[in-house]
């Protein structure tokens, strides 16, 4: 069996297991679940017989987190350059630096020692930012986009492959002379090679006047807003490598789920999405990705979209969580606002177990004077790339026009929307 005809099995099993629900037969609709989960587990098998060939002859590289050792040695200089990097001392050279500001003969000697350190370590030539500055900077971009904060992340350099679980095996119980059985864990490939994101801001030098401590939370604002959209964008929409611009893009979870094969995991709808599309959106992720799943969705869907479903006896689902003020849950999942989401599409997903991204080259940046124009530009710099672990782990539920989907038939219980697997 080729995972085209699992993928159009599985299909007509689930389509047939949602009508049975929408009819009120729960006995035959569990029957059907039943069929689903056995051609899961047969498939499980064969993938596993794939995988278990493909790694016999390909050996993954190891997966290790690049410590502040690794990026400035391990040497008597590395260690002092690393103690230097995390002091306060170099945060303040740092900053005096982009200010245009002179330094102190110990604020130069700190500043040179950390640099010189870090690119005779790594061959990067750009500026390294302060530790907490960095840290600053992908915090609030995690706040305007939770996606790429909730994704997994490493920090690998190079282009480097991991095998990983795609699904566990059953527990079982023996009696003292049975043999125990082989597990059915299934495996991929997952390769990740580096994008490079990349994004300026401009200052006045007149703006560069300002007290210190106002200029180093200013920068972050600032580059968190332009790095943390591209970064964002990536997460959820990237192209991959087939962008059609030619530049390599992190593999998106909407892309990957939009592109698939006979796109299993999107439900179409089309004016407002009802009770039924979320609750089918949400029968599309299997088993064991639940705990960790959120829907994440823009501004305006949000509020104009979500916050008015409501179920059969007009109970809206969009509810306030009463253990956390200023968080909504539907369905027992928080919702979460994400401007790298499109008007339109809700996306349900286990961000942290269903995608992984990879971080080559921390966060970095330049700097470039223009006299004339008394205007300083800041470049930051870094490579990432990122891709699905596994399609079970994400559902997409989104309009025709988002999808780019012929017009599907509506639902009998709100004529304004429509469900369906897209076509």
């Amino acid at each position: 069996m080729t995972r085209e005809q699992y993928l159009n099995q599985r299909k007509a099993l689930v389509d047939a297991a949602q009508k049975l629900i929408d009819e009120g037969s729960a006995k035959e609709a569990e029957a059907k679940m039943k069929e689903i989960k056995e051609l899961d587990d047969k498939w499980d098998s064969i993938a596993q017989a794939q995988a278990n060939f493909d790694a016999m002859n390909k050996e993954p590289v190891a997966v290790r987190g690049i410590t502040v050792e690794d990026a400035f040695g391990k040497d008597k200089g590395g260690k002092e350059a690393a103690a230097a990097f995390e002091s306060e001392d170099y945060k303040n050279a740092w900053a005096k630096t982009l200010m245009g500001r002179p330094l102190s003969d110990e604020e130069s000697t700190i500043y040179k020692m950390v640099n010189e350190e870090f690119t005779h370590t790594t061959g990067n030539t750009n500026v390294v930012i302060p530790k907490s500055v960095a840290a600053g900077i992908w915090e609030i971009a995690g706040e305007l986009y939770p996606y790429f904060a909730d994704v997994n992340k490493s920090y690998v350099n190079g282009v480097f492959s991991m095998i990983m679980d795609d699904t566990s095996s059953d527990a079982a119980w023996y009696t003292e002379d049975d043999e125990n059985e082989d597990g059915k864990e299934t495996f991929k490939d997952f390769n990740l090679g580096g994008c490079e994101l990349s994004r300026s801001i401009t200052v006045s030098w007149k703006l560069k006047e300002m007290a210190m401590e106002d200029f180093i939370p200013y920068i972050q604002r600032k580059m968190a807003k332009k790095m943390g959209a591209g970064a964002g964008y990536g997460a959820t929409h990237g192209a991959g490598a087939k962008a059609a611009d030619g530049k390599p893009e992190p593999m998106g979870t909407v892309t990957a789920l939009l592109t698939e094969k006979d796109t299993p995991q999107v439900v179409i709808y089309t004016g407002k999405p009802s009770y039924t599309d979320i609750t089918k959106a949400r029968a599309l992720i299997k088993s064991g990705y639940g705990a960790g799943l959120s829907i994440y969705a823009n501004s305006r869907t949000i509020w104009s979209q979500l916050a008015n479903v409501v179920d059969a006896n007009k109970r809206p689902l969009f509810i306030p969580d009463p253990t956390n003020q200023g968080v909504f849950r539907i369905l027992g999942m928080v919702v979460k606002e994400d401007d790298s989401m499109k008007d339109g599409e809700i996306l349900f997903s286990n961000a942290k177990d269903g995608y992984h991204m990879n971080i080559n080259k921390e966060i970095s940046m330049m700097t470039e004077e223009h006299v004339k124009k008394r205007r300083t530009d800041y470049c930051g710099y870094a490579i990432m790339d990122g891709n699905i672990l596994t399609s079970k782990a994400h559902a997409l539920l989104t309009t025709q026009e988002a999808a780019g989907t012929g017009t599907p038939e509506p639902n009998a219980d709100n004529p304004e929307s429509a469900t369906g697997t897209n076509p």
